[in-house]
């Protein structure tokens, strides 16, 4: 890869491990742990740290792994690896530094929060990066991927794994991975099909894809509110808080995907869902 006088830069490190995704997957596991504490306990810290040097670390992996795929697309040669503005051997030695830092800290708040960590690293970087390529049922993976998280914090703050209130944050988790993939594909379908990455593109066109993500995110609040209802009834002003904040997103996402320009509505669907799902986190923590 070519050199730059950045190429050691902070700016070009956070690329590389994709530091705002890795503080919303480390985020998402401080809320797992307070879904069982209720507080801030002394090993908050080590999972919230943990979980974002695992999560930066395999951010940086996968960066290592996919620089090749990543210069066919005009949304990802412009990555560290790419760019050139790091060299293979420097990325794949930050990764290893964070991946050990990370699973050092989750070592000291138990057996199973690094096990869990260590699995989703392998589960990003192994299984799903390698289906990429042969078959568009990759998503699955790379979905569950974003819903171990909270389990780490929540047993890290000692609950089970089994326990329906963590169960049900993660099915969150999950289901809201999917029409991130697919949002992607509306504006940039012909470069993964570049890349060689097998998705839905191509066998329906945009505009059927805008109605899939519309469909399965409505479909996917109302099975959550569902089960809620059925297996963890909520009180009364945080039930009608959560509904109000559900309706007024669907009807938001709606006008988004299907009235506006196409561009600006996936920016602003991507915007949405994230603001959507970090208002849920805080909402479980304060009412924890």
């Amino acid at each position: 890869m070519g050199k730059t006088s950045r190429r050691d830069g902070p700016g070009i490190i956070a690329e590389l491990i994709k530091w705002k995704l890795s503080l919303a997957v480390a985020f998402s596991s401080v809320t797992g742990y307070f879904l069982f504490s209720g507080r801030a306990g002394g090993d908050l810290s080590l999972v919230a740290a943990g979980v974002f040097l695992l999560a930066a670390g395999a951010a940086a992996l996968n960066q290592y792994t996919e620089r090749k795929s990543d210069a066919l697309m005009e949304r990802t040669m412009g990555r560290p690896l790419p760019a050139g503005k790091m060299n293979s051997l420097t990325a794949l030695m930050i990764s290893g530094v964070l991946l050990a830092s990370g699973s050092l800290m989750l070592s000291f708040t138990g057996l199973l929060p690094l096990m869990l960590g260590l699995f989703n690293v392998i589960l990003y970087n192994a299984v799903y990066t390698g289906l990429k390529k042969i078959t568009t049922l990759a998503i699955v993976p790379g979905a569950i991927v974003g819903a171990i998280p909270p389990f780490i914090g929540y047993t890290a703050a000692g609950g089970a794994m089994t326990d329906t209130v963590i169960l049900l944050f993660a099915l969150f988790m999950f289901l809201w991975q999917i029409p991130h993939f697919w949002i992607l594909l509306i504006r940039y379908g012909r470069e993964y099909q570049k890349a060689g990455i097998k998705t839905i593109y191509g066998a329906i066109d945009n505009r059927q894809i805008g109605r899939l993500v519309f469909l399965w995110v409505t479909a996917s609040s109302l099975l959550l509110w569902v089960l809620t209802g059925m297996f963890l009834p909520l009180k009364p002003p945080a039930a009608l808080v959560l509904l109000g904040l559900n309706v007024t997103f669907i009807i938001f996402f709606y006008r988004i995907i299907f009235k506006g320009r196409q561009d600006e509505g996936l920016k602003s669907a991507f915007i949405l869902m994230n603001s959507f799902t970090l208002l849920i986190m805080l909402i479980l923590i304060a009412t924890s």
